[in-house]
């Protein structure tokens, strides 16, 4: 195992909110991303390191109907259930805890589809209940770096997205072999609502960055999913965040999941988009 340094380099940590570590300081950074952007496997490429947190979906919530039955998040899900948390403060806690290197940098990520649902569940604790979106930002990660991942492509961004949400294969590694649900069925006005939701997503990170006073390091995954480009990305984001480089990266954990119905569909979209003569590819 290389060597991996626990220093954080740079100016030194804000203290978190006063649910957060006990020894009050940590650094903080954010994933900030819209589905199907290869937040999986960075998230697992910094978790990797040992030295940048582990990046979790800690926050995902959301309408019932938007999930599988059964699915539970926050104080209710099974991460709290293993921890015997039952409560809303003590799973931010956690969620600071379980998210954390040894060196005290924390780090999540989350997708704007749900930043709304979050920021409710947060709202229903006094504390947060008269913040605006920026201010419950600040007050739960003060110091805040952020990675932002796009996609270039938003078409085979939103293509990837349907067939996700059409079969459930979300993830694919070694010890997660794919088992989809269903066959994918291909529908052109949803990959058109989904390529607008991923636009509006987009926008309005950019706005909060605005708000917030933060530059983001942004990560397209055209570049990152490269042989070269995903150490080459590990590597800038460990240095964004004032963290040591200077040790062997892991490999990646997630497998490629795009394959020849991919390809199939974005020709398809396109010949559609071309017989109606109005769409446009936002």
């Amino acid at each position: 195992m290389p060597h991996r340094s626990g220093n954080v380099r740079g100016h030194p940590t804000a203290p978190l909110a006063d649910v957060a570590f006990t020894d009050g300081s940590a650094q903080c950074y954010l994933i900030y991303a819209n589905a199907r952007s290869g937040s999986t496997l960075l998230s697992r490429a910094l978790s990797d390191t040992g030295i940048a947190g582990h990046p979790g979906e800690y926050f995902l919530t959301g309408p019932p109907e938007a999930f599988p039955p059964g699915t539970t998040h926050w104080e209710d899900s099974p991460l709290a259930r293993r921890h015997g948390v039952i409560e809303r403060e003590q799973f931010l806690r956690l969620v600071y805890q379980v998210g954390s290197t040894p060196n005290g940098v924390f780090g999540a990520k989350i997708m704007w589809n749900y930043v709304g649902w979050a920021m409710e569940n947060l709202r229903e604790l006094p504390r947060f209940s008269r913040m605006t979106i920026e201010q419950i930002f600040e007050a739960m990660f003060p110091g805040l770096r952020v990675v932002h991942l796009i996609r270039r492509d938003r078409l085979r961004q939103a293509i990837s997205w349907l067939r996700a949400a059409e079969d459930g294969v979300w993830v694919g590694s070694e010890t997660e072999p794919a088992r989809p649900v269903r066959k994918p069925r291909f529908q052109y006005g949803v990959i058109v609502r989904m390529m607008g939701l991923i636009a509006e997503g987009e926008k309005a990170w950019l706005d909060l960055y605005e708000k917030l006073g933060v530059e983001p390091l942004e990560v397209a995954y055209e570049d990152f999913t490269t042989s070269d480009g995903y150490e080459q990305t590990v590597r800038r984001v460990l240095r964004h965040l004032d963290l040591d480089d200077a040790f062997e990266i892991p490999c990646p954990r997630t497998d490629r999941q795009s394959d020849s119905k991919n390809d199939e569909w974005v020709d398809r979209f396109l010949n559609e988009r071309s017989l109606r003569g109005h769409e446009q590819i936002t």
